[in-house]
C-alpha cells in the first residue's frame, strides 16, 4: 500500500484505536485528535491540545499509547502484510512532526531510516542554477579584483579595493535571492 502523509497518520490511528478496542481501553475523541496534533500542520488542532493540557494527564496518556501501539506492531509484525503496512507507514512519515510519533519512538517500534538516492540527486538538480550563478560572479570578481594584468588592467588598485565589497555584497545577496526561491520555500 502506498501511503500519503495523512494516510499514514490515519494507519496509525486506526492501528491504536483498533488495540484499544480489542483491550477494552478508552479512547476519547480528545485522546485521538493529540494523538495527530502537530503545530507546523497547516491546521494545528489547537482547541484538542488546550482540552488535553487542561483536563488530561500527558504522562498516562503516553504510558496508555505507548502500551498500546507496542502491542499492536507486536501482534502485527508477525504477519507479513501487516508489518509490510507499518513499515511503508513509517517511512513515509520519515522526519514528520505530530505528537504520535513521540509515543512510536517510546514503543521502540522501528522506523526506516529515510533514503538518500532520489532525494539527492534532485536536490543537486535544484541547487545547479544557484550554483553556476554564484561561480560565475566570484569568477567575475576574480578577474576584476585579483587580476591587475587580466582582463580589466586599466583599473587603478583603489577601485578595485572599492569593488571588493561590492562583490561580497553581491555574492551574498545571490545566496539570498536563490534561498528565497529555493525547493524549501516553494509551495
Amino acid at each position: 500500500m502506498i501511503f500519503t502523509t495523512d494516510s499514514a497518520k490515519q494507519f496509525l490511528l486506526s492501528k491504536l484505536k483498533e488495540r484499544a478496542s480489542q483491550d477494552r481501553v478508552a479512547l476519547d475523541d480528545i485522546e485521538q485528535r493529540m494523538f495527530l496534533f502537530s503545530e507546523s500542520s497547516g491546521t494545528p488542532d489547537f482547541e484538542a491540545q488546550e482540552k488535553f493540557d487542561r483536563d488530561y494527564d500527558a504522562d498516562a496518556y503516553e504510558a496508555k499509547v505507548t502500551k498500546l501501539l507496542r502491542e499492536s506492531y507486536a501482534y502485527d509484525k508477525h504477519i507479513a502484510e501487516a508489518f509490510h503496512e507499518w513499515a511503508e507507514a513509517l517511512k513515509t512519515l520519515g522526519e514528520e512532526d505530530f505528537y504520535g510519533l513521540l509515543m512510536v519512538d517510546q514503543a521502540k517500534i522501528p522506523r526506516p531510516a529515510p533514503r538518500v538516492g532520489a532525494g539527492f540527486w534532485t536536490s543537486a538538480l535544484e541547487m545547479f542554477p544557484f550554483a553556476i550563478t554564484e561561480l560565475a560572479v566570484i569568477g567575475i570578481a576574480w578577474f576584476v579584483v585579483f587580476q591587475p594584468r587580466g582582463i580589466v588592467s586599466r583599473l587603478p588598485d583603489w577601485s578595485r579595493l572599492i569593488l571588493l565589497p561590492l562583490f561580497f555584497w553581491l555574492i551574498w545577496y545571490v545566496g539570498k535571492v536563490f534561498g528565497q526561491v529555493g525547493p524549501s520555500k516553494r509551495a
